[in-house]
């Protein structure tokens, strides 16, 4: 076995040009939540050509890549997204350059781009992975399965449909979302909800006639941020819990009338000791607390149709005292990249969660770091990239077993 990583490591350096070049492709490839349909030809097209036994790209535009195994091992199943969220103020977002990561505070070459960190650079090694057993004939025991999947940045429909519609499921399953290649093993719920004030509108020249409801919201909005948010709780395994106001808007929505309503939405990343009962109800407390000093208020907490369901914790942990998986995974990767890599959680949400409710052992890792996730930085280092291609040729390699 130690030959053949010693194999992989050659074969990646071997083609290194061509998975750099793939990775820029990929990233010249607008592929917006909804509009993904050409990079998941570019993605489907190369898992042919480099050697998967089965390539499908379905309706929605998830493409599901397989190499077959000979049977006897279990099958490790790699997912990533082909969408990225909006370019924002990124120059040349879609250039895909390869660069000196100096500009951003990182050693070397990195390639610069929209979705290079989230997650373009994992999906593209995940096939390149492919592409090394391939180019060596390893005869794997499981099958290697790769899910480019379609929509995450919206909610995930791609990757419930590849799990719902098509069983594209496997024994283990990595998930590439950024680890700044250490390895994540779960991450906290996700809640949204919004609170809707109500006033009365008037002339904004005699605005003593009305009642503004965004004035209502922003002394509402600075009462949460001085009084709940420092009170949320800490989790021993996922930190803390955060909130933050996303997003605000008024109606009628003209510039000379005073605001009869006003809506702000909140976004909460909870534990397993705050779940959304728990939000509603200090959202309720705190319009209550300010009802008493202001009889004028009059305000809602709306619950999205997620949190009106059943989970209030949404987010998931994959125990390694519980699925022995995840110490394999890491001893491969650890043989790969020649360190021991840390067992994290990642801050954000992401698929994960879909296999992890089904009982499935997830396990995530993956080039790119979190602080340049959706932002004007967004890149990845090259030699992080290809030090994934080898991690996860390795790790079907340890999952899968080799006949």
């Amino acid at each position: 076995m130690d030959n053949l990583l010693e194999a992989i490591s050659e074969a990646v350096e071997r083609r290194r040009g061509e998975a750099v070049s793939f990775l820029q492709d990929l990233i010249r490839t607008p592929s917006p939540s909804g509009m993904e349909g050409e990079a998941a030809q570019a993605v489907a097209d190369r898992a042919r050509a480099v050697g998967f036994d089965a390539v499908r790209v379905d309706g929605l535009h998830d493409v599901m890549a397989a190499i077959r195994g000979a049977g006897g091992g279990r099958s490790l199943l790699l997912n990533g997204h082909l969408d990225h969220v909006p370019v924002g103020d990124m120059v040349d977002p879609y250039s895909g350059r390869v660069m000196d990561g100096a500009h951003f505070g990182v050693e070397g070459e990195v390639v610069y781009g929209r979705g290079a960190s989230d997650m373009k650079g994992a999906v593209a090694a995940m096939v390149m992975a492919g592409a090394v057993l391939r180019e060596l004939g390893v005869d794997l025991g499981g099958d290697l399965m790769v899910a480019a999947v379609a929509q995450e940045e919206t909610g995930g429909a791609g990757t419930v449909a590849t799990m719902e519609e098509e069983r594209f499921l496997g024994d283990v399953v990595v998930v590439g979302e950024a680890t700044g290649m250490e390895i994540a093993l779960g991450h906290r719920g996700s809640m949204k909800m919004s609170v809707v004030v109500r006033g009365r509108s008037c002339h904004a020249s005699a605005p003593e006639r009305g009642v503004n409801a965004l004035y209502k919201a922003a002394d509402l909005i600075a009462r949460i941020r001085s009084e709940l948010v420092p009170a949320l709780p800490d989790h021993p395994v996922f930190g803390g819990t955060t909130l933050t106001v996303t997003r605000i808007g008024v109606k009628p929505d003209a510039l000379n009338v005073v605001p009869e309503e006003c809506e702000f939405h909140i976004d909460c990343r909870n534990t397993p000791n705050f779940p959304a009962e728990a939000l509603r109800a200090a959202l309720e407390e705190v319009i209550a607390a300010m009802r008493r000093e202001d009889p004028e208020l009059d305000a809602l907490v709306v619950p999205t149709p997620i949190i009106r369901g059943v989970r209030g914790f949404n987010g998931f942990y994959t125990d390694p005292e519980e699925h022995r998986v995840a110490h394999e995974v890491r001893g491969a990767v650890a043989e790969a990249l020649g360190r021991e890599p840390r067992m994290t959680v990642w801050r954000f949400a992401t698929d994960g969660k879909f296999y992890s409710w089904l009982g499935l052992p997830v396990l995530g890792f993956g080039p790119g770091e979190e602080r340049f996730t959706h932002t004007h930085q967004d890149h990845v280092r090259v030699a992080d990239y290809l030090d994934a291609v080898r991690a996860y040729a390795w790790m079907a390699c340890r999952v899968c077993g080799v006949r």
